[in-house]
């Protein structure tokens, strides 16, 4: 049988020797004139001028005054958001396991995506019931806890749009959803009822680093009349007790 993880068919060759471009500039200890990239990458100058014009036009390339480059902030930004997903998953990884055994519930962890809350790693309980979350999915701002979290939490310039692209198809209004999030601010925890799956309801928390800025949040998912939304309830204290724990593990000084 075929595997289907296997690569072998054509690829594109010129992305393939831009990619290359970049590696070799990003192995670099110093930023490279044009002559000294043409000569690490085996191919001609006026070959190369191109690619690193639209390396730089992107972001992924940045050029002094001298005319040098060296690697830009756009792809940057990418290898810290990997880096961040793979260190948060890994780390959550515990937390994850130990509160689904002890609810046995639905536990599901989340970062911050361009589209959203995005989901990156799932244990579900032994029951047998669709909770509407899956691993590598985009969540509602509103509708899920994750989504009420980052916009409880991140700047506002960075999730506006987000939310009012969605307030514009629900019967909510922008002042009733920032009411919520403030409450979410006071309690250290959001909670939705019913919101995406009938008779289910779901209890989230945020995790922080040592900035004080939200990195992830983690989830629990249950059924309506099961899962114990108030305050003082099990699930939301042992959630906030193990997201502020791992919280701390990041650097965290701040409380709930």
């Amino acid at each position: 049988m075929k595997n289907d993880l296997e690569m072998n068919g054509q690829g594109i060759q010129s992305l393939e020797l831009g990619i290359g471009i970049l590696k070799k500039i990003g192995e670099a200890e110093k930023p490279l004139s044009i002559t000294e990239i043409a000569e690490r990458a085996n191919i001609s100058k006026s070959k190369l001028h191109r690619y690193l014009t639209s390396f730089w036009r992107t972001g992924f390339l940045e050029r002094d005054a001298s005319l040098r480059y060296t690697i830009g902030d756009a792809l940057i930004q990418i290898g810290l958001r990997a880096c961040q997903r793979i260190d948060i998953k890994e780390q959550a990884r515990p937390v994850l396991l130990r509160l689904k055994e002890a609810l046995n519930e639905t536990v599901a962890l989340s970062i911050w995506g361009e589209g959203g809350p995005y989901f990156i790693d799932l244990e579900e309980s032994n029951r047998q019931i669709k909770i509407g979350i899956q691993v590598g999915s985009t969540g509602s701002m509103i509708n899920t806890t994750a989504g009420q979290l980052f916009a409880a939490y991140m700047p506002e310039g960075r999730t506006e749009k987000l939310i009012q692209k969605e307030l514009e198809q629900v019967p909510e209004d922008v002042d009733a959803f920032k009411q919520t999030l403030a409450m979410i601010r006071r309690r250290g925890f959001s909670q939705t009822t019913e919101s995406l799956v009938p008779g289910i309801v779901a209890i989230g928390c945020p995790i922080f680093n040592g900035d004080d800025k939200i990195v992830a949040a983690i989830t629990v998912i249950g059924l309506l009349g099961v899962l114990d939304l108030s305050d003082e309830s099990q699930t939301v204290n042992m959630l906030k007790k193990e997201c502020l724990n791992l919280s701390r593990s990041l650097g965290y000084q701040g409380k709930f």
